[in-house]
């Protein structure tokens, strides 16, 4: 049960790293910006608390295995922080969030002003019988790409399997991803975000 839950933990991760990493920019004058520091709360609100805090499935299926999987994330979590900056040459962090002991968010932050973000595809709807497997759109301040599921009946429409979106603020843009929260909620939560480091 760890090995499943902590790959399906790593392979959003993974996925959240390879759809539309933003690239850093430099000012108009060709010079890097003023690196920024950018850190990640230890919870979300809506209840979602960091991966590699064991409390994140203390009161779950998992509780027996809190630590084991708290563990893993964390060290998830600082191979993350290690890559991202070092690829992108800019200030960048990344955690993933859980609440009810299974439903991940995952969420990196870079100092970037964004925009380079797009599914690896976008079919046409009219060529699967008017509904897309995968959509982007605007929600709220962010942009969004909506993967579809299976419809659950016939005559259903599909739902969303998996939501990631990209809002950005000034110079620093949050993507955020999940299976379980609404598009709405993740760019809610992003604002949040971008306002909090706004403070800092």
């Amino acid at each position: 049960m760890v090995a499943i839950v902590a790959g399906l933990l790593l392979l959003g991760l993974m996925a959240a790293f390879a759809i539309g990493l933003p690239k850093a920019q430099g000012d108009e004058a060709g010079h890097a910006a003023e690196e920024l520091t950018l850190t990640l709360p230890d919870s979300l609100p809506g209840g979602y608390v960091a991966s590699d805090d064991p409390a994140a499935f203390t009161d779950g299926q998992l509780a027996d295995q809190a630590d084991d999987i708290a563990e893993q994330e964390q060290a998830n979590r600082d191979y993350g922080n290690t890559v991202l900056p070092e690829a992108l040459g800019t200030s960048a962090e990344t955690r993933t969030y859980v609440a009810n002991g299974t439903e991940a968010v995952f969420v990196q932050a870079f100092q970037s002003e964004g925009g380079a973000f797009a599914p690896n595809s976008l079919p046409d709807p009219a060529n699967s019988g008017g509904q897309a497997g995968t959509e982007m759109t605007a929600v709220g301040d962010g942009v969004c790409i909506l993967t579809y599921g299976q419809p659950e009946a016939e005559g259903q429409a599909p739902p969303v399997g998996f939501s990631q979106c990209q809002v950005t603020q000034g110079e620093v843009t949050v993507q955020i991803g999940s299976s379980a929260v609404a598009a709405e909620d993740l760019v809610s939560v992003a604002d949040d975000l971008l306002a909090s480091f706004e403070q800092d």
